[in-house]
């Protein structure tokens, strides 16, 4: 098979050299001569907000690197109920089981729209061999995603409610001049991920407003006037 030129014959265009999160993705340690010996393509694809990327029990071909927006990993217990297990964010690895078993463990659903890199579990199995680098960083995105799920756990499923939220929305603030924007999803999603009602979620997100800890709510955002303020209630709780 005739090696594919990394910077335009890949079917999906993706240019690993050049990624904008090549720092924080999977091919993050590789050298020039580390890519020449990849020969599938590995496609950049972009889904809308909702979308399915995966199902649980679908059959595990590919793994992930998301490079902007957000999904959630969703698990469906035998009894029919649901829990969100990760939120996926720009520079995380998903799909890993795709190097264990023959199927997903949990759905992959977009939360925003979103833009990925749909990596063939052949290249990792091929290159993996050759490459002492790219063994190292799966290793290495492995245990940020274990360590990604406990905490996620821990700090957004105890406490009372507002600083639960308080703890999900410092997870997902960007500084934006004089203040933080933190991404809303659907009060629904939001509900399942702390595993309360979404009414709960609305009427705390209200309650931290009145107290000033967050301004501006829409359905895709809040502001956070004062980062550090926020902090300080998620750790102390007043």
């Amino acid at each position: 098979m005739k090696t594919i030129e990394i910077k335009s014959a890949w079917k999906g265009k993706s240019n690993c050299e050049a990624c904008s999160i090549r720092s924080s993705a999977l091919f993050a340690e590789l050298n020039e001569e580390d890519f020449s010996k990849i020969h599938s393509p590995i496609d950049d694809l972009s889904f809308e907000a909702y979308s399915s990327i995966y199902a649980q029990g679908d059959t595990a071909q590919d793994l992930y690197t998301l490079r902007e927006g957000y999904i959630k990993l969703l698990h469906v217990n035998p009894d029919g109920s649901s829990r969100i297990i990760r939120v996926v964010m720009p520079g995380n690895l998903f799909g890993m089981e795709a190097l264990l078993g023959e199927r997903y463990e949990h759905s992959a659903v977009a939360l925003t729209n979103i833009h990925l890199c749909k990596i063939p579990k052949s290249i990792i199995s091929s290159l993996g061999e050759e490459s002492p680098r790219l063994h190292r960083q799966i290793v290495k995105k492995w245990g940020e995603a274990l360590s990604q799920s406990e905490s996620w756990f821990s700090e957004i499923n105890t406490g009372r409610i507002e600083v639960r939220l308080a703890r999900f929305l410092l997870k997902l603030a960007k500084q934006s001049g004089s203040f933080a924007i933190a991404p809303l999803f659907k009060r629904e999603d939001m509900g399942l991920m702390m595993d309360v009602k979404f009414e709960t979620i609305s009427r705390a997100l209200a309650s931290m407003a009145d107290q000033g800890l967050i301004s501006n709510i829409t359905r895709l955002s809040v502001q956070i006037p004062n980062i550090d303020t926020l902090r300080n209630f998620s750790e102390k709780g007043i």
